[in-house]
């Protein structure tokens, strides 16, 4: 028995609206973007460790946190769907997207060791093995052990609080992670290693902190404390880490452990 079947290959047939959103994209960027809807660039980045395809309109590879920042601002104005991708090896599909994708690892890859290699500075796409390769040296490690540590990202690792076997509650990614920079879906950055990191966020996202501030104060009151406690109390990463309204007081970090396991969602 013979089946004949015909093949096609998935084009960029961008809508009108997704047009308008990669053309503003570009303009925003200016001549130095690497924005691209050919279909080679999409296809390449259409699969993770996941059994799914799924092409995107278009694949941004960022350079700078600023140019993440007037990517998710262009695509919150735009209604146009952004996903961040690491090392593409969610098992779930979390890398895959149905707008644009932008790539948080080609040009995220410096790091710098301090203090002894008691702390690290590392950009979002070197990978956990990368890490502590640099870190054997002084006989530290980073708390954090996933099993895809040797192709899995940092910013994935943390997007995702991907924790491994070992870690416990408390070497995992929310309880050594010190600060990191954010980019919100208003294209705002904010440094939260910065002494005025919560005059930033009050300034430029005044609506936000009231969220966080009121959050804060009612999740402290006898209704919710004790069932956080107890539910963090073990290993859990599921869902937003709502520990952090418990743990820290100022936006600032709390908005910076609640991207923690957000998958990008936030920021």
């Amino acid at each position: 028995m013979s089946v004949s079947a015909t093949v096609t290959t998935s084009r960029s047939l961008l809508s009108e609206g997704n047009a308008a959103a990669l053309a503003a994209l570009r303009d925003a960027l200016g001549s130095g973007a690497t924005v691209s809807d050919r279909e080679l660039d999409r296809m390449a980045l259409a699969v993770d460790a996941s059994h799914y395809l799924h092409a995107p309109d278009a694949v941004m590879r960022a350079r700078s946190a600023a140019d993440v920042g007037i990517a998710m601002r262009v695509a919150a104005q735009m209604n146009w769907p952004l996903t961040f991708r690491g090392g593409g090896t969610s098992l779930c599909g979390q890398a895959l997207s149905e707008g644009l994708t932008v790539d948080a690892r080609r040009h995220f890859r410096n790091m710098e060791v301090l203090d002894d290699g008691r702390r690290v500075r590392v950009q979002p796409g070197l990978t956990v093995t990368q890490v502590n390769t640099a870190l054997a040296r002084y006989g530290t490690k980073l708390g954090p052990d996933p099993a895809s540590s040797i192709a899995c990202t940092i910013g994935g690792m943390i997007a995702n609080n991907s924790s491994g076997m070992t870690c416990g509650t408390t070497a995992n990614a929310y309880r050594t992670l010190e600060s990191m920079t954010i980019a919100l879906p208003s294209g705002t950055v904010v440094n939260t290693a910065d002494p005025n990191a919560d005059d930033i966020l009050r300034s430029h996202e005044p609506e936000l902190v009231g969220v966080l501030e009121r959050l804060r104060d009612t999740l402290r009151g006898d209704k919710y404390r004790a069932d956080i406690e107890r539910r963090y109390a073990i290993k859990n990463t599921m869902g937003y880490g709502i520990n952090s309204f418990l743990d820290y007081d100022t936006p600032a970090k709390i908005l910076e452990h609640l991207m923690i396991g957000s998958e990008g969602t936030l920021g």
